[in-house]
């Protein structure tokens, strides 16, 4: 079964201080049938009330690029076997982009590097979740003016569902509380991007620690994932200096 999103009962914006969520990596009831790992670390990763980024470019799309191959292997559609990426389930996601993702890892024969589909699907991650985000009516495309040109930015419809993942993380882990398997994913892309420093609330070494703690609990082939996303994240830095 797949593993469905815990962050939109019934599809509506939710109300911040409220998680109504079950622990473990089941199903649950009430949830939209994608899980949209990739929507709501979009969310972490740029400013809640005017979409300016927190991360550098390279690692935002290295971590949305991480959570779109997250969301199919929530979904069960692929596996992680020694670190390559391999199709287990080629029934088409009712997810647009989540589709076109999977119909690119099926375009090659050979199974094929997790880095190897990290830096791939990096280079336009970024723009295919903003579009999804768009197309449900959850950001706004402006264009800014800028002295050497022109700077597109999406800008949240609504600030607080767009501050509901940060404010969802921080009160969980403030309170000890144990993260389901869709945050406890979340709060590992942002723990391998180092994105936690910046969006959540609370001392830093305590928030690392229960994150890392979190991931621990988490199926293989998603700590596997995140180790191969944290590794990718430290060599676009070291080679950005």
């Amino acid at each position: 079964m797949a593993y469905i999103n815990t962050a939109y009962p019934n599809g509506s914006a939710p109300t911040r201080g409220r998680h109504t969520a079950g622990a473990g990596w089941q199903a649950g009831p009430r949830r939209p049938t994608w899980p949209l790992v990739a929507d709501d670390l979009f969310r972490l990763a740029h400013r809640d009330h005017d979409g300016r980024p927190l991360l550098d470019e390279h690692v935002t799309g290295l971590g949305l690029a991480a959570a779109l191959l997250a969301e199919l292997v929530l979904a069960k559609r692929l596996a992680l076997p020694g670190g390559q990426v391999m199709i287990v389930d080629t029934e088409p996601p009712i997810d647009a982009l989540a589709h076109t993702v999977l119909d690119r890892l099926a375009a090659e024969r050979a199974a094929l590097p997790v880095r190897t589909w990290l830096a791939y699907l990096a280079r336009t991650a970024h723009q295919d979740v903003a579009e999804r985000l768009s197309r449900a009516g959850h950001l706004r495309k402006t264009t800014e003016r800028r002295l050497l040109g022109r700077r597109v930015r999406y800008v949240p419809t609504d600030m607080n569902t767009a501050a509901w993942p940060w404010a969802r993380l921080s009160g969980r882990l403030q309170k000890g509380q144990p993260l389901d398997g869709f945050d406890t994913l979340l709060g590992g892309l942002i723990l391998a991007t180092d994105l936690y420093r910046t969006v959540l609330l609370g001392h830093a070494a305590d928030l690392e620690t229960g994150l890392r703690a979190a991931v621990t609990t988490a199926p293989a082939p998603v700590r596997e994932l995140l180790a191969h996303t944290e590794a990718a994240v430290g060599d676009a830095i070291i080679t950005r200096r």
